[in-house]
């Protein structure tokens, strides 16, 4: 299987996980290696005050490293390793945004960045990850990301 390109038209979204959240790709920037992509919180997210639940914060952020590794690794999926997520106020069930960059992007090991955005554009979470990039399922190692 060849790994789309990363444009607002492909199929790059399309798993379940980035439908459920809403998610939406805003841009890249290739110098910099940054992503930015948006959310749409389900309700299902909410915790007893209304807001996103902190622990679920960890998964648009996840897709956005997500995206950013594909980015540094000319195509690649991540498997995430660990997370380290740093809650900064709660987060209303709104549209958030997410832009997320590859600090080290390596053969074996990619280091990623994130920072999650309420609606009004104060900083709500930040997480750093350690990923593994690896093949898209189906690939063949002659192939790589661009076969």
């Amino acid at each position: 299987m060849n790994a789309p390109p990363m444009t607002e038209r492909s199929g790059i979204l399309q798993w379940p996980s980035a439908k459920l959240m809403g998610a939406e790709f805003v841009g890249m920037d290739e110098d910099t290696m940054t992503v930015e992509m948006a959310f749409t919180m389900p309700p299902e997210f909410s915790n007893m005050r209304g807001s996103v639940q902190g622990g679920l914060l960890a998964a648009p952020m996840d897709e956005a490293m997500g995206a950013a590794v594909y980015l540094a690794t000319q195509g690649k999926l991540q498997l995430t390793l660990d997370i380290n997520l740093s809650l900064l106020r709660p987060v209303p069930l709104e549209r958030i945004t997410v832009k997320a960059r590859a600090v080290k992007a390596g053969r074996r090991v990619t280091f990623v960045e994130s920072e999650l955005f309420d609606a009004s554009g104060k900083l709500c979470a930040r997480a750093t990850a350690t990923t593994i990039p690896t093949d898209w399922p189906g690939a063949t190692k002659e192939q790589g990301p661009d076969a």
